[in-house]
């Protein structure tokens, strides 16, 4: 089942910064087991949640890696901090890649 990272905003694959942020996630779940708990809303046919690994909080990871954003619409500033804390260690994900417009709260 294909499930959509809730709160999460990254670059699309053919955009800059997709690629990296699509191996990232990559390295960090392939063969290990994920628990999802999901939202009931669906995007794109997705399902949508938050999912763990060993505990942590796979979105929250991204951004601090800095190869995904903080979706405040969506994520009620969950992962703020994290994207706060990754610009303060020279994250420059926010020059590149620009919040997308549906991540702006309405």
């Amino acid at each position: 089942m294909a499930i959509r990272l809730s709160g999460l905003a990254a670059p699309e694959r053919n955009e800059p910064g997709g690629t990296e942020a699509r191996q990232a996630l990559i390295e960090l779940a392939q063969g290990r087991t994920v628990r999802c708990e999901l939202d009931g809303t669906r995007t794109y046919d997705r399902c949508a949640g938050i999912c763990y690994l060993d505990g942590a909080d796979i979105s929250e990871v991204m951004v601090y890696r800095s190869v995904a954003r903080n979706c405040p619409r969506f994520s009620q500033g969950r992962y703020a901090k994290a994207e706060r804390q990754a610009a303060a260690e020279g994250a420059t994900i926010r020059a590149g890649y620009p919040l997308p417009a549906y991540c702006r709260p309405h």
